[in-house]
């Protein structure tokens, strides 16, 4: 990972893999069940579980990556940790696009119950309080109601976030890491969370459980391993051999999380999302290495998607919410009809709300942007042909 480091460094083509982890999640959100209940139809359940589970893997992405982002700076000897100034620098990086995207999202689950359909029993089942609304201002969420579906995952960085101190701390000397102890750290990492969530499952169900049917705070530890491998990122440059070793792994653990053992639950997700994290951070070294890997992701769509990909996860299912509900007034169930219509408006709407709270609200808290000029996505297509150009800075 041979990069020059002026203060702070911003490697683009991580924005790049933003870009790419939220692309697969929109898909997961809005075409993903439909392709599964078609494969499950065909009896083709064992690809119809990994499909889901590479469509999902998403989070697992934007993880790993806020933990090597997020701790390289302190590991690095970039910038000193200063408690204060982190809070504050967390806060103004994610608050306003926040609060603004919870307005929306309160009035979509106001409009919704006030206009209700058939799409409240079978779609969109949230109820609007004023009480729920500031709890929701909270950001992390102890009790797996939400306004917007995908924020489960906002309260899992938010907890990260409160672990980074502590992970500094513990961070492993990348002088002193050795294979041996880096592999070690990852298997027991593995190990370490499932002994957690088999115990709480027997003990605390409503903490953290094997069918993962709560989405609170507890559900961190699925993702753990995601923030350990960032962690050890951010602290070392890998070379090649371990980039082949964690993505082979990765594979092999991914797909075990399918097979039922004896003391692991079906389709155990912390196994699963352990498997993609392995997967990634393997690719993430490989671009560090390699020209052709580097230039893929360095795709200018995929780094203007990904600058903006904190946007698009806020406001696009509250997007499918209300183009949802409002096509419901007119169709009396789901069909392949309601399913083309409100994606095809449903998508369409989500990257322009992005692409207003991006401009407004998000971009004037961050730095260090490189596609922030460039309003919508086919703009950087066009210019990049008229230049005839790679560099997205150039445009």
């Amino acid at each position: 990972m041979s990069a020059k480091q002026n203060n702070i460094e911003r490697f683009h083509f991580l924005d790049g893999m933003r870009g790419y982890a939220i692309l697969i999640t929109i898909f997961t959100h809005s075409i993903t069940a439909n392709i599964l209940i078609y494969l499950d139809k065909k009896k083709l359940f064992y690809i119809s579980d990994v499909f889901g589970g590479f469509t999902s893997s998403g989070p697992s992405l934007f993880f790993v990556l806020s933990g090597m982002v997020i701790l390289r700076p302190y590991l690095r000897g970039q910038k000193i940790f200063k408690p204060v100034s982190y809070v504050k620098g967390r806060i103004r990086r994610l608050y306003p696009a926040y609060f603004i995207a919870l307005v929306f999202g309160t009035f979509v689950v106001w409009f919704n119950n006030y206009y209700a359909t058939w799409y409240n029993d079978r779609g969109m089942r949230m109820k609007f309080s004023w009480l729920e609304t500031l709890k929701e201002a909270l950001v992390i969420n102890f009790d797996g109601q939400y306004y917007n579906l995908a924020w489960w995952s906002l309260s899992v960085e938010m907890f990260f976030y409160m672990l980074v101190p502590l992970m500094i701390f513990i961070a492993p000397n990348p002088k002193k890491l050795s294979d041996t102890k880096l592999y070690s750290i990852i298997v027991t990492s593995i190990i370490t969370v499932f002994v957690i969530q088999y115990i709480s499952t027997l003990y605390f169900p409503r903490v953290y459980s094997l069918d993962n049917v709560i989405l609170n705070v507890g559900i961190f530890l699925d993702f753990a391993i995601c923030f350990i491998l960032g962690m050890l990122l951010a602290a070392k440059d890998f070379e090649i051999k371990h980039a082949y070793v964690f993505i082979v792994s990765g594979v092999i653990i991914t797909l075990s999380s399918y097979i039922y053992f004896p003391l692991i639950h079906a389709k155990y997700l912390a196994l699963q999302e352990s498997g993609y994290a392995l997967i990634y951070s393997g690719i993430i070294i490989l671009a560090f290495h390699y020209k052709s890997v580097n230039k893929f992701w360095n795709a200018p769509v995929l780094i203007w998607y990904g600058e903006r990909s904190y946007s698009l996860y806020l406001i696009h299912f509250s997007v499918f919410y209300l183009v949802d509900n409002i096509v419901s007034h007119f169709m009396a169930g789901r069909n392949i009809y309601y399913a083309i219509l409100t994606r095809g408006i449903g998508i369409p709407l989500a990257i322009i709300a992005c692409v207003f709270l991006f401009h407004y609200v998000e971009r004037k808290c961050v730095r260090g942007l490189n596609t922030d000029h460039i309003i919508w996505p086919w703009q950087i297509m066009r210019l990049r042909k008229e230049k005839s150009i790679n560099d997205v800075s150039a445009i």
